[in-house]
């Protein structure tokens, strides 16, 4: 075989092992790549459409001291929506995912067809025991739920939110307890609250998750560290008033 013969077959295995190896990379990388939904969700889709239209009214059975009012916890939300979700063949799945050393809670909904669509939030609990973890975690997969399928809550006094931001005002006048008066998320600074008073938080609440849980939910943010600044001193107060007010009880 002459020389030149030989040369031209070695340039062509080369070529062929860069081509090989280039669809390997590629390969590899699409397999890495973690989606938030599936290439196609034309079946999802239409399957979610029409579980929406099929949720039933979805009652109330707890009490958000900060609110003052009644909102569902995770148990009645799955229990009114599970009938509609598999007559559509749809299911929902809850994992705990760690990533960069932050516990991340993935709630997929999956379609008999494999299709699905995801959303992730960050789980931070305000005590590092399983009790705070596992309160956070209901609390964060209750949110997930809600905002991934568009679960929504009736309520009376959601009907008018000029009307529900004046009873809290005058609830506040009366009581001098609310700590969300006037509050919107939106509108407020997004400096939050100083190393400081989050430990002086983190130390009052260490042994009340479900107030710091409460506190979470009512201002909207995922961690005692995110509180905005402005609102320190009435979390502070409301959360002392009802520490003490059960001290009393004991």
């Amino acid at each position: 075989m002459e020389s030149s013969e030989i040369t031209s077959q070695l340039k062509h295995l080369e070529a062929l092992e860069k081509f090989i190896n280039e669809r390997v990379e590629e390969r590899v990388k699409e397999q890495s790549k973690d989606y938030y939904e599936s290439e196609k969700t034309d079946q999802i889709c239409a399957a979610l459409a029409k579980a929406q239209g099929e949720f039933p009214v979805i009652v109330t059975n707890r009490t958000n001291n900060y609110l003052f009012r009644q909102y569902s916890d995770l148990d009645i939300i799955m229990g009114s929506i599970k009938a509609a979700l598999k007559e559509n063949s749809l299911s929902v799945t809850f994992q705990q995912k760690l990533i960069a050393d932050t516990t991340i809670l993935a709630t997929r909904v999956r379609h008999e067809s494999s299709q699905f669509i995801e959303t992730r939030t960050r789980i931070i609990p305000s005590k590092n025991d399983i009790q705070t973890y596992s309160s956070n975690l209901k609390a964060m997969k209750r949110h997930s739920l809600m905002g991934l399928l568009n679960v929504t809550i009736q309520d009376d006094r959601d009907d008018d939110d000029g009307e529900h931001d004046m009873k809290t005002i005058r609830i506040e006048r009366t009581k001098g307890t609310g700590i969300n008066t006037r509050y919107a998320a939106k509108n407020e600074s997004f400096e939050p609250i100083t190393k400081h008073q989050a430990d002086e938080l983190q130390y009052m609440l260490s042994n009340y998750p479900d107030i710091a849980e409460q506190i979470l939910e009512t201002l909207k943010v995922e961690a005692i560290a995110d509180i905005p600044r402005s609102k320190f001193g009435s979390v502070r107060d409301q959360a002392k008033t009802i520490i003490n007010a059960r001290e009393r009880k004991q």
